[in-house]
């Protein structure tokens, strides 16, 4: 069993820029390029994200969020098409660079010169042999020294979590409480470590656990409850953070309220 341990400043920066991505330092895939000599690669630099002045990368990035060992899994990676903001409008030449690592096998039909509004279709098939994290990349190699690198990233998710945007108690006499279970499940091979973040506070609610693991295979219990101090109507809003790559906070807001002459439960 692969265990996903993130420290807590990293999920404190999660809250802060909800669009960071989280690296998973205990899941990383070793790197194992191919022995294979190549002038462009090592001559040259790739650090150009997304386009340049000539080509376009559609999407800017490739993830594959989430897999099953054993599967291969293809996309259409990179959608390589002619910037509208060349001025010359002229055919151009380009060199691909496909991935390296054994997981990740890339593949594409090789033109003599890329027309104006055309494109390159490039594609990506990933097998995984482990429950890791495994990164690659593609590289294009572009005149005038605007080369391309397009990022690749593999990675275990946790895709059967249901966190409601909102919840609504019904009215509760003063005094009593009402409790709502939020079940955080993981179905795969995989601990997630939990943080919870109270983002808009209010005395009449507690959430627990604030922080915690979700279980392989398994789930955790999280407990929202409402006991109102006085008349009103009252919100409480939360934020859950997952540890896991590119994670996504997920944002809950709760309304309770309480008034005169409820009936005791």
């Amino acid at each position: 069993m692969c265990v996903i341990v993130l420290a807590s400043h990293l999920l404190k920066h999660a809250q802060r820029y909800p669009g960071t991505s989280l690296p998973l330092s205990q899941l990383v895939e070793e790197t194992r390029s191919k022995a294979l000599p190549n002038h462009l690669l090592d001559s040259k630099i790739y650090a150009r994200l997304k386009s340049n002045s000539h080509i376009e990368a559609d999407p800017a990035e490739l993830h594959f969020s989430g897999f099953e060992l054993g599967k291969s899994y293809t996309k259409t990676v990179v959608r390589i098409t002619l910037n509208l903001i060349n001025i010359s409008n002229a055919p151009v030449n380009i060199h691909i660079i496909p991935t390296l690592t054994k997981h990740f096998q890339t593949t594409y039909t090789k033109k003599d010169r890329l027309i104006p509004g055309l494109a390159y279709t490039v594609n990506v098939a990933f097998c995984p042999e482990d429950w890791h994290y495994f990164s690659d990349c593609i590289r294009v190699h572009c005149k005038d020294e605007e080369n391309l690198f397009i990022p690749v990233h593999a990675y275990p998710v946790i895709n059967d979590l249901h966190i409601p945007t909102h919840i609504d108690f019904s009215a509760i006499p003063l005094g009593q409480s009402v409790r709502h279970v939020i079940p955080l499940s993981c179905s795969c091979p995989v601990d997630f470590e939990f943080q919870v973040y109270v983002i808009q506070p209010h005395d009449a609610y507690s959430i627990h656990p604030l922080t915690g693991v979700i279980p392989a295979n398994g789930k955790v219990l999280m407990t929202v409850t409402f006991c109102p101090l006085q008349y009103e109507t009252s919100q409480f809003t939360f934020q859950l953070v997952v540890a896991h790559f590119n994670t996504k906070p997920y944002l809950c807001t709760i309304t309770g309220f309480s008034r005169p002459n409820l009936p005791l439960r």
